[in-house]
């Protein structure tokens, strides 16, 4: 970043906000909805002068092992469109592939859990909206930041409209 006091859009993507300390997660299935686990990111002090209510909202939650294994059957069994992002590093480009399979999903999970992978990108949707999922390996889990876009409506002829 610069000396600007300005932040751009993609700057305030890459903040790195103080750690708090995360919430217990629910063990129950939690696709699509919010639970206690998943808990609202606050938004950083806006250098830019935007309307930062326009950015979706972003939730975080630590995850265990089991957590993390129900919450890939919930994609397989729910989702739609996935895609993954594999993550070297918090500010790196990812790998991008191409529609997940069963398998492929499968394969991410288990290198996500082995610790293969340390960071994992899953974009898919769900219940008329897109999700955007990041899972990282932490030492006491795994970080779940969630963030959930509508999907722009679409013209009678199929095109999505501006």
């Amino acid at each position: 970043m610069t000396d600007s006091p300005r932040m751009s859009r993609r700057e305030w993507f890459r903040l790195y906000l103080p750690k708090p300390q995360p919430a217990p997660a629910s063990s129950e299935s939690a696709m699509g909805r919010t639970s206690e686990g998943l808990r609202e990111l606050e938004l950083p002090v806006n250098h830019d002068g935007m309307d930062l209510s326009q950015l979706p909202p972003m939730r975080e939650a630590l995850l265990d092992t089991e957590q993390v294994a129900q919450l890939f059957a919930d994609l397989a069994a729910f989702a739609t469109d996935i895609h993954l992002i594999q993550r070297s590093s918090p500010a790196s480009r990812g790998t991008p592939m191409a529609t997940a399979t069963p398998k492929k999903l499968q394969s991410a999970r288990q290198a996500l859990l082995s610790g293969t992978i340390p960071r994992l990108q899953l974009r898919y949707q769900w219940s008329g909206q897109h999700w955007i999922d990041t899972l990282e390996a932490k030492p006491d889990g795994y970080r779940l930041v969630r963030i959930m876009h509508t999907l722009p409506a679409t013209k009678s002829n199929g095109t999505q409209s501006r």
